[in-house]
């Protein structure tokens, strides 16, 4: 018998301090141990959606050359890429994590039509696309970092900043193809920090544009978002992971597994793969 090595990330997200606060279990499953993930079809809609949206803002981000984004063949092209990578992760899709009114064919006109209500929504919106001081479209922009108060790295990736000329003020938005809004701001509140953290420049609002809608949900005011008050959140959350990590728990909250992805691998919930992945398991790091 073999015991697995382990080591932890050397970096942090929103999503994974999420998921952390969700179930350590879970984040440990998923972040250290890399436990295999059930493929969801509304994660693989939802990515197609972004490629494409990506797509149609870099095609007509200045200098426009007034040729028509071919939508269709983009959405094509996004969603088909999306579903062979589910399908490399499981033959089965009848296994996958979906919704029985959203079936693959579903999604593939849907999600169409969420990529048309965006690019409906920036045809009509005085907002302009920021340009970063280095000369970047801030279009999926990196501005990962490290901010006061967390010793390492935090990941981050935006989906869009916008600069509002009426308003002169700098809005940070991302794309939710799923049915609810955000809980609160903290998403945001993390771009905001490391966008001022690398820029220098305030961020005034945050909100989501709800694809299913069409339009943009609650803003959120950034101002109590400082790079100090936000590291400090993070810090904390690697202080708990490292303590985490030091007593060997990461303890299951099994109150709601509904769309747990790696569940298959979860001791507390009797997953067949749980001996090569949970240190839980009695039979863990076995190999057959």
């Amino acid at each position: 018998m073999t015991t697995p090595v382990l080591q932890l990330p050397r970096h942090i997200s929103h999503s994974s301090r999420e998921s952390l606060e969700r179930c350590a279990k879970q984040y440990f499953l998923t972040r250290v141990a890399k436990a295999p993930q059930t493929p969801a079809l509304w994660l693989a809609g939802g990515s197609a959606v972004h490629e494409a949206t990506e797509a149609y803002d870099l095609w007509t981000f200045p200098p426009d050359t007034g040729e028509e984004f071919p939508l269709l063949d983009y959405w094509e092209g996004c969603f088909n890429g999306q579903l062979a990578e589910a399908y490399e992760e499981e033959e089965d899709s009848n296994k996958w994590r979906s919704s029985k009114t959203e079936p693959i064919e579903v999604w593939r006109a849907h999600g169409l039509a969420f990529v048309q209500s965006w690019i409906d929504w920036r045809e009509r919106s005085p907002w302009e696309i920021w340009t970063t001081p280095d000369g970047m479209p801030a279009i999926e922009l990196d501005v990962s970092g490290k901010l006061p108060g967390c010793e390492v790295e935090i990941k981050a990736f935006l989906d869009r900043v916008f600069w509002d000329p009426v308003l002169k003020k700098l809005v940070i938005v991302d794309l939710k193809t799923g049915k609810r809004a955000p809980r609160n701001a903290d998403q945001f509140g993390t771009y905001a920090a490391l966008l001022t953290a690398k820029y220098g420049v305030q961020v005034d609002l945050g909100v989501a544009f709800m694809n299913r809608r069409g339009g943009l949900g609650t803003p959120y005011d950034m101002t109590e978002y400082t790079p100090e008050f936000v590291g400090g959140i993070f810090g904390k959350a690697w202080e708990l992971i490292q303590g985490y990590a030091r007593d060997g728990s990461f303890p299951a909250d099994t109150s709601d597994c509904f769309l747990c992805d790696v569940k298959s691998s979860c001791h507390a919930q009797n997953g067949p793969l749980a001996h090569l992945y949970d240190p839980a398991s009695p039979g863990y790091g076995t190999r057959f």
